[in-house]
């Protein structure tokens, strides 16, 4: 009879423990499960594999596959909890940097200093030519780059890595390593969505982040667009690089408002999203104190394109000056700091922004009315 309350005892206690890491799976530090969930992750893409029809790809010899692999369009925002389990970044301590900082003034007079500026946000110069930031490898699918694209490429993510320099300063910020598939064929670009549902609505690049890896459609007759979805993929494997998981509208706005940089020469112009402005004049708007509090599986539901716009001006109007870039700021270090552990970052911006969320709803549905987007330079 001990004996069966004992084995009986067990099995309660196992399940508990089951239970309680399942539920920290989302948002909270999976890192003391993070073998368990391995295999439960393993064994669910392994029934996963046997119920759904095989990709293009599975017919092919594995010589020719390198890059493999079952992708799901949401990833990035749907397990993005596999960013606990996966060391992504280097510390970029071992290299003592020789930092220069460039910017301009509002008169367009050039700066150069070995001091960060306060409030500005300067190209960071290592003018010992250190990759401290990143390094970054093109896997090309039945694609030939343009000569520029790389350069262009190179330029982009720089200029994001200087934004996040001034995020998180010197000591928090951390190198990654960017690895980008660009693939030709529609349908192979298909094959490696993988597992997305038949209804999901088209799209040109998605962020894995168990891969850790972007996976971009090229169209060498839209090499803007193609060099814009790059840039939003990146956004997503540097976010998640020094964040780990966050709510869909700081992931997706950050994406959303680098997406729409140009690069000149070594400096990144960041243009307002044109599709974005028309479609929030022509739609009602939430209140953000519930939109801030959308989770993800209702991100992506039918309001799924409003919810991309309300994003993108969020980000792009707090970036435009103080005190909403300095509000910004405090979110993503207060989020650096709780690294795959429990946080609020709707609280986070409440406290930081002057007024609270109340005063931010008020100046930027007055900056949506007034319909003067400013271009900004990062």
């Amino acid at each position: 009879m001990k004996a069966i309350r004992f084995w009986l005892i067990f099995t309660l206690l196992c399940l508990c423990s089951f239970l309680v890491a399942t539920r920290i799976n989302h948002g909270t530090d999976a890192r003391p499960f993070a073998v368990a969930q391995s295999w439960a992750n393993q064994f669910h893409s392994w029934l996963k594999s046997e119920a759904e029809p095989r990709s293009p790809e599975s017919a092919q010899p594995a010589a020719s596959i390198h890059h493999q692999q079952t992708l799901s369009v949401l990833d990035h925002t749907h397990n993005d909890s596999a960013v606990c389990q996966l060391p992504q970044t280097k510390d970029r301590t071992d290299v003592q940097p020789d930092l220069i900082y460039k910017w301009e003034d509002e008169e367009g007079q050039t700066h150069m200093a070995d001091t960060r500026p306060p409030g500005v946000i300067a190209s960071v110069l290592d003018i010992g030519l250190n990759k401290r930031d990143f390094t970054y490898e093109i896997i090309e699918d039945g694609v030939s780059l343009p000569i520029d694209f790389e350069g262009q490429l190179a330029a982009g993510s720089k200029r994001m890595y200087d934004t996040w320099h001034f995020f998180l300063g010197e000591e928090k910020l951390r190198q990654s390593h960017i690895t980008l598939l660009m693939v030709g064929s529609a349908d192979r670009f298909n094959a490696y969505r993988g597992n997305t549902s038949p209804n999901a609505k088209p799209i040109s690049g998605f962020y894995s982040m168990s891969k850790n890896k972007a996976v971009v459609k090229f169209k060498p007759q839209r090499i803007e667009q193609t060099l814009a979805t790059t840039f939003h993929e990146i956004s997503h494997l540097i976010t998640a690089s020094h964040l780990g998981p966050t709510p869909p509208w700081l992931t997706e706005g950050l994406a959303e408002y680098f997406e729409t940089m140009k690069v000149k020469g070594q400096v990144g112009v960041i243009y307002p999203n044109q599709a974005h402005i028309k479609l929030l004049q022509d739609t009602s708007i939430p209140r953000l104190s519930g939109y801030l509090a959308i989770e993800r599986p209702e991100w992506h539901e039918e309001d799924r394109n409003r919810n991309y716009a309300i994003a993108w001006s969020l980000v792009h109007f707090l970036m435009q000056d103080s005190p909403g870039i300095d509000a910004l700021k405090s979110v993503i270090q207060e989020a650096q700091a709780n690294f795959c552990k429990p946080f609020s970052a709707k609280d986070a911006l409440a406290k930081a922004y002057p007024g609270g969320l109340q005063q931010l709803e008020i100046n930027w549905r007055r900056w949506l009315a007034a319909d003067n987007f400013q271009v900004l330079q990062t």
